[in-house]
Parts: structure tokens; C-alpha cells; sequence
């Protein structure tokens, strides 16, 4: 009997073993889906306020290659007015660039009080943590990052997180203290049968969020994909390496990734440090301040923000010539969902090729 019951005991353990292998073979094998015809397309581009409009345009210019598209002054616009509660805010904008994506620089004439009180954006966040920028290593523009006036977060020599993988990572901060992320590529290294045709490219947007299943649930469901591709998830992130890259002690982190067609969006949660709980951030604000959409159609956007756990901060209003919904994810970073024509040069369908080589 005894023995019988032994038997049973280590079948049902290898059964045990067998179903969690299967679940975590399923896990690292199946690749990331979405639906054939996703309601979000594109991203459109990332906004980021900063304190001397000339001065981070041509920082950002010399550093990535990025080139400018459209500059303007915004005057009391009722779709930024609602976002920061107030009347008659005034900017100016320069909308530029890379090979894949856009960046558009804000700087608000009169900032509010919040908004001149808030502080940088760490890389725990919570909130819109960085923009990565990958290069040709040929560039040397980590380097030129430094002389142009940033500086490290972590450890000013960049870091090979590992030796299968030739690119060498840093975290740095720009003349308004905003996190970027530079990865630096040996291209001859990857022994790629056709060379890339561009040296830079913007590789994400990162979101630090203080709950990843949540975040993941909600960027699964409005953009309409399963099976992210996640670091992290079973053996959480940390070492020697990745302090030398975030710039703090005893860091624990997990990661995941959703494609949107000519820009990655990264999700990362740090266990520790945990960050502190934030209010959402103004746009007027240094920093990143929004990430606008490219959609299919807005009706159906808006439905998928709120059924992910979205809330709505204006609908039914016209900006850049066109309408669109901003609203707030789980973490309370401002997301707009817009159409534009092609013809737009605000539109993520002009890249070609969706920036890619």
C-alpha cells in the first residue's frame, strides 16, 4: 500500500512538472499576437516639454540626427487649455523627426505652479520614464550626449548587459534633466547580411508603472494584443549590470514590450527601489508630457480606453486639424487617439517602411 501510494505521490509531481513546463514553453516560444486590423495603429509621436525650446531642439539634433518638421506657437487652444485647466496657455512647438518616429518639444510660456514644483521623472517613475534612442556605436553619441551638456544616471561608462548581445547601454539625463535611453549598436558585430541603412533610430517610449499585471492588462486589451514579450516575469531583473545602467542600488525590475507598428511601447516595474506614489503629471511640466495615437477610428478608441480602465480627459475637440480624444491609462499618463491623414506631417504613416533598415 505504502508503496502504491509512493507511485502516486511522483506521478502526480511529474505530471506537476510537466504542465508547468508546458505553460513556461508556451510562455517563452509563442510570439506576441494582434489582431489583423487593430483600432491603434501607429504612434503619432511623444511629447516632451522643456525650458529652452532652440536650445533642446538643437541638442537633440546634433546627438540623434533629429530633424525638424514643423514649428508653431499654440495661443489659447481650447483642447490644451482643458488639459491643464486653465485659459490663454500659450507654447510654442517644434515637431521633429527620426527615421520611425516623432518627438514634439513644448515649452509653455507660463508654467503653472504645479508644473514649476514637479520633479524630474526617475527611472522607477511612476509615469512616461524615457525615450531609448538606437545607434550605429559609430556615432559615438553617448559620447556627444555628455559634451553637449547631459549626464550619466549610472555609471558613465556604458554597459554590455551581455556578451551574446553586441550593444552597450546607458541612462543619461538631457539639459532639462528628462531621462534618455542610448543603447549603442556594433553593427559589424552582427555579422547582418544587409548592413541597416540608417544610423539612429527611436527604438521606445518606456512607461514606468508601480503594477505591472495591470498595466499589461491594460495596453492588452487597447491595443489589442496577447502575449507580450515580457523579461522578468519568473526570475525578476537585477545585478551588478543593470545598477551600473539605472543608476541605483539593489535594483529588481521586470519588463515587457508591445509593437505598435513604427514604435515599441516598453512597460517596467521596479521592485525596487519601488517608486512613490504620483498625482499625474501637468503637461506643462518638464518631461514627457503625452503619446498620441494614430487610430482607425475614435469612437472605437474611446471604447477601448475605457474598457481597458482609461479615463476620459477631453473628447469631441479638434487639435492639429483634425479631432481627437486624450485620455489617461491605469497610471495616469495622458494618451491621445487621433486620425490624420497621411498628408499631416503629424501623421505615423509617414514613415517608410515604418522607419525600418
Amino acid at each position: 500500500m505504502l508503496t502504491v501510494k509512493i507511485i502516486k505521490i511522483i506521478v502526480s509531481i511529474i505530471l506537476i512538472l510537466a504542465l508547468g513546463a508546458y505553460g513556461f514553453y508556451y510562455w517563452i516560444t509563442i510570439p506576441p499576437t494582434r489582431v489583423a486590423t487593430p483600432i491603434v495603429t501607429g504612434i503619432h509621436y511623444v511629447g516632451l516639454t522643456v525650458n529652452d525650446l532652440e536650445s533642446s531642439s538643437k541638442f537633440y539634433s546634433d546627438v540623434v540626427d533629429l530633424r525638424s518638421v514643423k514649428k508653431e506657437v499654440i495661443s489659447n487652444d481650447s483642447v490644451i487649455n482643458q488639459i491643464i485647466g486653465r485659459d490663454h496657455v500659450q507654447l510654442q512647438s517644434h515637431l521633429m523627426k527620426s527615421v520611425n518616429a516623432q518627438l514634439r518639444f513644448m515649452q509653455f510660456d507660463n508654467p503653472s505652479n504645479t508644473a514649476s514644483k514637479a520633479e524630474f521623472v526617475d527611472a522607477n517613475g511612476p509615469g512616461i520614464a524615457h525615450v531609448c534612442y538606437q545607434v550605429n556605436e559609430e556615432t559615438h553619441a553617448y559620447e556627444k550626449f555628455l559634451a553637449g551638456g547631459g549626464s550619466p544616471i549610472g555609471d558613465i561608462n556604458m554597459i554590455q548587459l551581455s556578451t551574446k548581445n553586441p550593444v552597450k547601454y546607458a541612462y543619461a539625463r538631457d539639459l532639462d534633466n528628462t531621462m534618455v535611453e542610448i543603447e549603442h549598436v556594433n553593427i559589424a558585430a552582427l555579422n547582418l547580411p544587409t548592413p541597416p541603412q540608417n544610423n539612429y533610430r527611436i527604438r521606445h517610449v518606456s512607461l514606468a508603472t508601480t503594477d505591472m499585471n495591470r498595466s499589461i492588462a491594460f495596453y492588452s486589451t487597447l491595443l489589442e494584443t496577447k502575449n507580450p514579450r515580457r523579461a522578468g516575469r519568473l526570475v525578476k531583473l537585477k545585478g551588478d549590470k543593470v545598477d551600473a545602467v539605472a543608476g541605483f542600488d539593489k535594483t529588481v525590475i521586470e519588463m515587457a514590450w508591445f509593437q505598435i507598428r513604427n514604435l515599441e511601447l516598453e512597460i517596467v516595474q521596479y521592485y525596487s527601489p519601488a517608486p512613490k506614489a504620483a498625482a499625474p503629471r501637468p503637461i506643462d511640466a518638464t518631461g514627457y508630457n503625452m503619446i498620441v495615437f494614430n487610430v482607425t477610428d475614435l469612437s472605437l478608441a474611446k471604447d477601448k480606453l475605457l474598457a481597458a480602465g482609461g479615463t476620459i480627459v477631453v473628447e469631441n475637440k479638434s487639435f492639429d486639424d483634425a479631432k481627437i480624444l486624450f485620455g489617461r491609462d491605469v497610471d495616469g499618463n495622458l494618451l491621445g487617439f487621433q486620425i490624420l491623414d497621411e498628408k499631416s506631417p503629424f501623421s505615423a504613416k509617414n514613415f517608410k517602411d515604418n522607419g525600418r533598415g
